[in-house]
């Protein structure tokens, strides 16, 4: 069977539509991220603000002499909210995990300032625009669960993420 140029011509559409579906595909994700890690700031300022209020409660309470149950409500409500950031933080991770799935690289570059995924060669972040570069003696770290990756391994060890 022979194959002429307007075979190949023939198939551009369809690569362009798989293109473009990939291309939709981790944009949107990139989107919930970035929703994701503007919520979580928005809760690591509720804790700073219930940490002050926290802290002036428990100042007037000594001068007082009064120190007591009170403040049970506003603990708990703290612990809530770090819980909260986790709960976030672990989204961030799943919609990573999902993006590494549908990218054929098996080698990607994380940017140092927004955890943003690029691709290897990159020279700037796609989400922030931080220059890119390897940073001297810092150790590689898989990109889903922080472990410490051995050069040339092709797998985590600890969550086996490609």
């Amino acid at each position: 069977m022979k194959v002429g140029i307007g075979d190949s011509f023939e198939k551009i559409p369809e690569y362009l539509k798989k293109g473009v579906k990939i291309g939709v595909s981790k944009s949107k994700e990139q989107v919930e991220i970035t929703k994701l890690k503007s919520e979580t700031k928005d809760v690591q300022r509720l804790i700073e603000s219930k940490f002050n209020t926290l802290g002036k409660k428990v100042f007037e309470m000594l001068n007082k002499n009064a120190l007591n149950d009170e403040l049970r409500k506003d603990y708990k409500d703290i612990l809530f909210l770090f819980k909260k950031i986790t709960d976030l933080e672990n989204a961030i991770k799943h919609i990573r995990f999902e993006i590494l799935k549908t990218m054929p690289e098996t080698d990607i570059v994380i940017c140092f300032k927004c955890d943003s995924i690029n691709k290897p060669g990159s020279k700037f972040c796609v989400s922030c625009g931080s220059p890119i570069e390897k940073r001297e003696g810092e150790v590689k770290t898989c990109s889903i669960c922080g472990a410490p990756v051995k050069e040339g391994a092709k797998f985590c060890i600890k969550c086996g993420t490609k």
